[in-house]
Order: C-alpha cells, then structure tokens, then sequence
C-alpha cells in the first residue's frame, strides 16, 4: 500500500508546528503565571507579616492579637484578604470574618485553591500564620490560558489548511511528471516534461528524466531499426539460397550444375553464419555477457598474423600491404584482437583501389599498445563519419554489399576494444584515404 507524500508531509508539518506552538505557549503561560504569582506573593507576605507583627505572648501563655485599625479594616471585607492564626497544638487561636474553613499547614508555604492564593509563616511561641486572598489576577491566568488554547487552535487549522494546500502547489509538478512519464510507451517515445512549469529544485529532475527518455528513444529506435536491418540481411542470403536449391531441384542437372548450385548455398550459408556470429557477439556485449580470455597476448604477432592470412586478398585487389610492428604485449583475448585486426585490415583492402597500398604500424607507447592501419582509398565523407560504428551502416551501401559487407564489422571492432579498456577512433580525408587508430593498454 502506498503512503501519500501529501498526507506524510501533511504530518510532519502539523507536528512541527504543534511543537512550536506548544512550546511557545507553555513559555508565554509559565512566564506571565510567574510575574502573576509573584506580585500576589509579595502582597500576601506583607498581609502575613502585618498579622505576626500584631501578634503578642501575654503573661499567662496565651496569645494575643492586636491589629491596628486600618489592618482590621482590610481583613473584614469580603473581597480583602483573610487570615488564620493557630497555635502549636492545631487549635485556631485567632481569624478574620468571616471565618474561612482551612487546615493549619505544617510549614511556611505559598499554594493556591481554585481562584484563592494561600501564603503561611511562622509567628511567635509556635503559632502558625496564614493568610489568603481571592485573586482576581488568577481568574486572568485561566482566560489567558484559554485564549491561548483557542488561538492556538484557530492557528493551527490555519496552519494545517495552508500546509495542505501549499503541499498540493509542490506536489504539481511532480504530478506532471507523472503524467508524463506514464503517458510513455514502446510506441511513444517522443514526450517530454515541460522543464519551463517546473520549479528549480524539481527542474533538474524533469531535465534528467528527459534526458532518460531521449535515451530510451533513441535506444528504442536503435532497436528497432537494429532487428530490421538484421532481418533484410538475413533475407538476403536465405533467398539466394533457396532459389539456388529450387532451381537445382527443377529438373535433372548435371554434376557440375549441382556443384555449382551447392557452391552458391555454401557462400550464402556462410554469408548469414557471419552475420548471425557478428549479430551473437554484439548481443553479448549489450547485455555484458561477453566474457574475454585474459592473457599475455603479443600484439605484434596477432598483426603480423593477420596481414599474412589476408594477403591472398590483398594481391587480388592489387593492394599493397606494408607492417612495421614494434614488440609489444598486451594483456586480453587473443581471438578477440585478432578479430579487430581483421576486421579493419579488410576494410582498408575493400575500399582501397587497385595501385593503393595499406600500412600496418604498430608503436608501444608508455601504458599502451597503438594500431594504425592506414590506407590510399576513397575516405570516408563527411555526413558519414558520424555513424560509422553504428551497426548495419554502410559509407557504399551498393559497393558494401557487392563485396559481402554487412555494416557489423566497425561495431563489433569498437565493442571488443572498449571491452579491453582501450579506444578506437580515425581520421579520413575524402578521396585520399583513412586511417583508423587502436590503442590497448599495455599487460
């Protein structure tokens, strides 16, 4: 079950703020208690000390009272204050009227009951003094209390009103990407959060998700066209195939027709067995499966191997093929190399014309190994060069095909150097030729 963002901040909000607010007023309402107290405090104790001052041990060990006349005066009214006088043993000695039913406290005390202050203090031979007063300041405490508690109340709905709109006006936009990003599919790609809504915290986001769903369209749409390009290639030499095998199988040929038919069949077979292996390998290293020996391999001797297998090749196209390999080991998948090196030394020969040459340079720099495979061709134009590694992409898509090419040959060059932490890249100028760079860290 999902928890509401909007009611969790809702929460912390209205928790913060009763914190605040309860603080605040617990402060406010200490402190005026306090000064409130205090001031009755102060004029109780001088009512007390008017009482003990008044009070005189007689000869025979009783206790007499003799208040002034103002004092008397005060202490008779009703709303004035009122006062005890007890002797060691309880027994009330004195008081004023009208009488008040109170105990007689054991020590010097300040206490309130209800709305009434209640001071007490010792007086002589062991009396106990005490005296209270109706105060109407209390009954003030307790309004303000309430008052308190009402405002803060009222400050809280408020408070909490607001919180849950201004929460809502947060929560916007982040409801727009939502929206968006559900409005998404394998066929629509194309929608984007409108960054310009969107406010400066949640703008970043909205960038980077349109960012992420750039990339998924464009890898979506490299996908796609990925899976139809492999099957027109595919189509291709399936058909040769099975025309060549019908056509054979009309009628009654002789040997030799049907060596030549099982000829072309063998060619297109092996045609598609590259492109399903190409197609093998590139899927592996999408999905980083692609797993490489990790070994001690002369790089030199996989470059000098290579331009000696692919020299038939060579002195059929009239190509000549140069190779200066300086000793260098570096550390991966023999195989894999070998494929690299392969692959762009065919390349060069494809798109070399008769008379060209090709040089092979192998150089050991400080922590790398670097390939340079340059060739006389026709270059590489401009509008093409920055597709080049793209699977399937031909620079001559009528020229490529005619001498087998299928486009996968630079993409899967560029997975299996990078997959040796290395870089692979070039510089063309049309017309002129083309050299392309390899560089593998050293072992």
């Amino acid at each position: 079950m999902f928890r509401s963002i909007r009611r969790t901040l809702l929460f912390w909000y209205a928790l913060i703020f009763v914190v605040l607010i309860s603080a605040f007023g617990a402060t406010a309402y200490e402190r005026l208690r306090r000064t409130v107290y205090r001031g009755i405090d102060a004029r109780l104790d001088a009512h007390a000390q008017v009482v003990v001052a008044a009070l005189e041990e007689m000869n025979d060990g009783s206790i007499d009272l003799e208040l002034s006349r103002a004092a008397r005066k005060m202490f008779r009214a009703d709303d004035h204050p009122y006062f005890v006088v007890w002797d060691r043993d309880g027994k009330v000695l004195h008081r004023s009227t009208p009488p008040v039913d109170v105990e007689r406290p054991d020590a010097a005390l300040r206490r309130s009951r209800g709305k009434v202050r209640e001071v007490s203090m010792a007086g002589p031979a062991g009396t106990r003094v005490l005296v209270g007063q109706k105060a109407k300041e209390i009954g003030s405490i307790q309004e303000f209390l309430a008052a308190l508690l009402f405002a803060g109340g009222m400050v809280m709905i408020v408070a909490l009103a607001g919180g849950w709109f201004l929460a809502g006006r947060v929560l916007k936009p982040i409801d727009r990407i939502s929206a968006t990003a559900a409005s998404l599919s394998a066929a629509n790609l194309s929608q984007r959060i409108d960054v310009a809504q969107t406010e400066n915290e949640l703008s970043r986001l909205a960038a980077t998700l349109n960012d992420l769903f750039a990339r998924l369209e464009d890898s979506f749409g490299r996908q796609a066209r990925f899976t139809a390009d492999a099957s027109h290639e595919l189509r291709t030499p399936l058909s040769v195939a099975i025309s060549h095998a019908e056509l054979a199988l009309r009628k009654e040929r002789t040997p030799q027709e049907y060596r030549e038919a099982l000829e072309e069949v063998l060619r297109a077979s092996t045609q598609m067995k590259g492109l399903v292996e190409g197609l093998l390998t590139l899927a592996r290293a999408d999905a980083k499966q692609a797993r490489l020996a990790t070994d001690d391999v002369p790089f030199h001797a996989v470059v000098e191997e290579v331009a000696t297998s692919l020299g038939p090749l060579a002195r059929e196209r009239r190509v000549a093929v140069t190779v200066h390999a300086a000793p260098v080991t570096v550390r991966g998948d023999r195989d894999r190399l070998r494929d690299v090196v392969v692959n762009l030394l065919t390349n060069a020969l494809r798109y070399t014309p008769e008379g060209g040459k090709v040089d092979l340079t192998l150089q050991e720099e400080t922590d790398a190994a670097v390939l340079q495979i340059a060739d006389t061709g026709i270059g590489i134009p401009e509008k093409d060069r920055p597709h080049l590694f793209e699977r399937f992409y031909r620079v001559d898509q009528a020229r490529a095909r005619d001498q087998g090419g299928v486009g996968l040959g630079l993409a899967i060059s560029k997975c299996i150097v990078e997959a040796h932490r290395g870089t692979i890249g070039f510089t063309s100028k049309e017309g002129e030729g083309s050299t392309f760079s390899v560089r593998i860290p050293k072992a």
